[in-house]
């Protein structure tokens, strides 16, 4: 019980104290955006000088949030784990949520200039379920497919019916499906089995995909990688539309 209670309590106390330094900073680069926009009224000579100060505070605000984010996510992990998490539930448009996700990776996105392609064919937008935990879930999922994939590659997100559900895939890079990668995407998945037993700490790889397995068994759905030889191969999981 020991080696579980001691992340729990240190990724407790350090996702609110990251979270308060974080949030200050998001803060300060919204202020800035102000005041830039106001000395451009003022000054509209300065849009070639100003106008990238504007992105560049965009952007520190953008990568504060994805910290944020996964601060969030590691918090929630262990919540889920001790069985204090409760959910909000309520109705989610999910086309809208995915392509928020998406637009909130668009930094890293064009960095690699990758082609983020979703295709969606569901007859039914809404689901009901928990929009934050969903966020982060598949904010984790395509964050690790794009550190996972090369320069130029294309990255394709599908979601169609499936009965009386939405099966929804994310069909990433080769490199996204190592043994590792794909064991860590599974029903069952435990922070305590990642220990690593001298030192009580997590082990390194997969964090993102653990944190979405814990988080989709939470919420009763059905998720897996598809069978080596499968071509192409993607990441699924399924959510009930109720």
């Amino acid at each position: 019980m020991r080696m579980r209670r001691i992340p729990y309590e240190f990724v407790s106390k350090m996702s609110h104290d990251l979270k308060t330094p974080v949030g200050n900073a998001m803060m300060y680069t919204e202020l800035m955006v102000d005041d830039i926009k106001n000395l451009l009224e003022e000054y509209p000579d300065l849009e070639d000088k100003l106008n990238p100060l504007i992105q560049y505070c965009n952007n520190i605000h953008l990568s504060s949030s994805k910290l944020i984010n996964s601060i969030q996510s590691w918090g929630y992990s262990y919540q889920i784990e001790d069985g204090s998490f409760e959910i909000r539930a309520e109705d989610v448009d999910m086309k809208k949520l995915l392509l928020k996700v998406i637009a909130s990776n668009e930094i890293f996105i064009s960095g690699k200039s990758l082609d983020i392609n979703l295709v969606y064919e569901c007859r039914q937008t809404d689901c009901r379920s928990d929009p934050e935990l969903l966020t982060l879930i598949f904010d984790n999922l395509l964050m690790l497919f794009i550190n996972m994939a090369r320069n130029g590659d294309e990255i394709r997100i599908t979601v169609k019916d499936d009965d009386d559900g939405m099966m929804i895939r994310f069909f990433a890079a080769k490199a996204s499906f190592t043994e590792i990668l794909t064991d860590m995407f599974q029903s069952g998945i435990s922070i305590t089995d990642h220990l690593i037993p001298e030192q009580g700490i997590l082990k390194p790889s997969g964090y993102g995909l653990l944190f979405a397995s814990l988080a989709l068994d939470f919420l009763n759905a059905r998720f897996g990688v598809d069978e080596e030889g499968e071509e192409p191969r993607s990441y699924w999981l399924r959510l009930s539309l109720s």
